[in-house]
Formats: structure tokens, sequence, C-alpha cells
């Protein structure tokens, strides 16, 4: 074989190699291991055992709705308040359930708020054949607040709440929906494009040379863009409160995305940074009474007509 056989051999089995790494890294992003909802529950019950019983107590009603791509969405209702108008849309994180979400139902049923938590698609009893963390979910998310809204009258004063993946699910679903007055947002990224790539650096990859075509598999698989997945830039247009929430001890997602995106933030906002054990999602779990009383000051300040 002449020397340009053995090159043209090498740059094809290098090429194929790259394609088959991007391939694998788009596979994890969009059809990663989905905790089942035993699991979550065993999990919430060890973080903190008040919240399955809480749960339990406090749901009136279970049922699934369809989406618009065809698919079952599992939504709970926690109606504490059955001639209250203020309501609660909560969005749980990635690979996990509506489990996740109980901890700021407590809250905001404190509050005088009533709930309604799903599971977002392929999470829990929900249907989809993937995640696409926040792209096709803020379709879903509208789905949902559109259902309330028809259950429960044009009336009612209705927000929304995402923790990690459904905090970006929130923010971007806001961007053109008028009836949503408010989010809360805890332990949410800034733009997926940073966070993918980060992860692509901690396998030893380079991130300019793995993130096109790993965004190229993303779309074969689920058709969706991971550059648009960008809460920071959704909100550049809002003008509703938002409460910016994230554990500065978070190895997953960094409380700087957070920092960036209040700071960026030019409506009413609030920002709270959670101390002890505050890992990925977990600003709850040691900081309760701090937590709430950072979420009564904003429902307080800019909530209550």
């Amino acid at each position: 074989m002449e020397w340009y056989g053995y090159l043209i051999f090498v740059v094809t089995f290098l090429f194929l190699l790259w394609l088959y790494i991007g391939l694998q890294i788009a596979i994890m992003i969009v059809t990663p291991n989905i905790k089942r909802i035993s699991e979550t529950m065993v999990e919430e019950s060890q973080r903190d055992p008040s919240l399955i019983p809480y749960l339990n107590d406090h749901l009136t009603s279970k049922y699934h709705i369809k989406s618009k791509f065809g698919y079952s969405l599992q939504l709970y209702e926690l109606i504490e308040y059955k001639d209250s108008k203020r309501f609660v849309v909560m969005s749980h994180g990635y690979t996990y359930s509506h489990h996740g979400t109980i901890k700021y139902a407590k809250m905001m049923i404190k509050l005088g708020y009533n709930v309604v938590m799903y599971d977002q698609r392929f999470h829990g009893a929900s249907g989809g054949n993937n995640t696409t963390l926040g792209f096709h979910e803020k379709h879903d998310l509208k789905t949902v607040i559109s259902y309330v809204y028809k259950k429960y009258g044009d009336g009612i004063f209705l927000g929304t709440y995402g923790e990690s993946m459904g905090s970006a699910t929130c923010l971007l679903e806001q961007a053109d929906d008028d009836r949503v007055k408010f989010v809360i947002s805890d332990a949410g990224f800034k733009d997926l494009k940073f966070l993918i790539k980060s992860q692509i650096k901690s396998r030893k990859l380079s991130p300019r040379l793995f993130y096109v075509v790993v965004n190229m598999f993303v779309w074969f698989i689920s058709k969706s863009n991971l550059t648009k997945v960008s809460p920071i830039k959704s909100i550049e247009k809002a003008n509703i409160p938002i409460l910016f929430v994230h554990g500065k001890l978070d190895d997953f997602i960094p409380y700087q995305h957070t920092v960036d995106m209040y700071e960026s933030y030019s409506g009413k906002k609030m920002l709270f940074l959670a101390e002890k054990n505050a890992y990925h999602a977990r600003s709850y779990y040691q900081n309760q009474s701090e937590y709430f009383s950072v979420l009564k000051e904003f429902n307080d300040k800019y909530l209550i007509n």
C-alpha cells in the first residue's frame, strides 16, 4: 500500500472515531439513564422524610394530558385553596421526576398557592422518546399552563418554578407567554452550550472539536438544537419578577450561571445563594428557613397586589 493509502486509512479512521464519540455523547445527553419514580421517592425520603408524606396528604388529583407532540404528560395537583386564584406550575430536573419539586410545593402552598407538578417528557410517568433539556420541554410546559388556565379560568394568577433543567424549561417558556406572571429558577444554567462544552471537556476531549458533531447527532435523534437552549437570552425582553436561586457548592452547574442571569436581567428580581451543603439542586434541604424567608420576601414584594 502506498503512503497515501495509509493516510486515507488513518484519516477515515479518525473521522469515524470522531463521529462515533460524538454520537455516544449525544445519546448520553438526550437519552440518559432516568431514575424511576420509586427511586426518586426513596431519594427524597432520605433527604427529607417529611416530603413524601406531605405529597400523599396534599395530592388532590393526578391525570394525563396530551402534549403537542402526541405523548402523554403526567400531572399532579395539590389544590389546597379551592377559592384561590394563585397557582404555580413546577418543573423538575434532569433524570428526575416530580418528586424533586415537592419541597418547593410545600413552601409555595404555605404562601397561599395551589400547585401543579408534572413529569417532564421522557421522565417519570410521562411519555416521549428523549429529553432535550428545555428545547421541546418549553412547549410541554405551555401545554400544562394552558390546561390549568382552561380548568381554573382565565382570571388566575400563575407563575412557574423550575429546578435545573426545569429552570431552563420555565425561563424559555415565559419568553413568549404573557400568561406567566413570575418565575422562580433554582440551580439553572444560563446557556446549554456552555454546559455541554464543559461536560465534553471533563471527558478530556476538545469542546471545539466535538461540540458541533454532538449537536448534529442531537438534532438527528431528537430534532432539537442545543444552541437554542439559552435561558439567559430568553430573559432579555422579560419584564416579570424572577427569583434566582442557586447553591454555592453546586459542582454540576456552577452558581455563576445564576449570578450571570441575575446580573443581566433588567426586570424585578431577587437572588439567593444558599450556603450550607448546597450542592446541585440541594439548596433547600439544609437551608430551609433562609430559603423560605427569601421566597416570602419575593412573594410579598412583587407578587401580592
